[in-house]
């Protein structure tokens, strides 16, 4: 469903850049797969653009960070160039058309950059979101972000670390979990975004469920809640994480 959406907005640009914001990790793993299976069958995503949410950052040794290395399994650029644009990629090329190739991330020597960068292009046409299952966390804004904020470097809370345990089995122990990294601002996803969809899947997501579904406005204490101040927003979940009869 919303990788048919993703297809209506594209096709709705008539050849312009689209840019899709996109989380890494588990949530909206199934989108970017009906987004390969459908340029398998001609849809044109040549346009494509994917504006990734955030990655982790490690100390650079002078008072600084740096992304982690790309080769590492829970890059946020190679989840990216893995799992999102090459399967899209490889697909699109075989069916004739010509693959997309543009990925973005922000450059924890200077995230305000990736904000007047993504403005400079007209903003985020279609933002995938998703909500921490313990903290409410969105990208990695933490509890207590304030509403103005913007790409910024923070320091990861041991409930975002240990919810991306799950994302990422490599990560058996809680200390092999970077302790900071670098993430678009709670006012980039409502500011910068032409829509949204919040994706809950999942009987772990109840919590997040029935938090942002109760929310009029944004909530610090649980950064998802965004999505009620974004426009064209739409709140997609599953009969568990809603916890009706299945």
């Amino acid at each position: 469903m919303v990788a048919d959406l993703v297809l209506e907005k594209v096709s709705a640009k008539a050849g312009l850049p689209f840019m899709l914001g996109c989380p890494s990790g588990r949530t909206a793993m199934p989108v970017y797969a009906a987004l390969a299976r459908r340029a398998s069958t001609g849809a044109d995503l040549s346009t494509l653009t994917i504006v990734m949410m955030d990655d982790y950052v490690l100390p650079d040794g002078d008072g600084g960070f740096r992304v982690v290395d790309p080769d590492e399994s829970y890059s946020g650029l190679r989840f990216a160039r893995h799992d999102i644009m090459d399967p899209i990629a490889r697909a699109s090329a075989a069916a004739g058309n010509r693959p997309p190739t543009q990925i973005w991330t922000a450059d924890p020597a200077d995230p305000k950059a990736y904000d007047e960068r993504i403005e400079a292009a007209g903003g985020i046409d279609l933002f995938l979101l998703a909500s921490g299952d313990s903290d409410g966390h969105v990208a990695f804004n933490q509890p207590g972000t304030p509403r103005d904020a913007g790409t910024h470097i923070v320091e990861l809370g041991e409930a975002t670390r240990r919810d991306n345990m799950g994302t990422f089995p490599e990560f058996t122990h809680l200390d092999m979990v970077p302790h900071h990294g670098v993430t678009v601002g709670i006012d980039t996803i409502a500011r910068l975004s032409a829509s949204v969809v919040m994706i809950l899947a999942g009987s772990y997501k109840r919590r997040a469920f029935a938090r942002i579904s109760a929310a009029h406005s944004y909530e610090p204490g649980w950064p998802a809640t965004i999505v009620t101040e974004c426009q064209d927003a739409a709140l997609l979940v599953d009969r568990t994480a809603a916890a009706l009869p299945v």
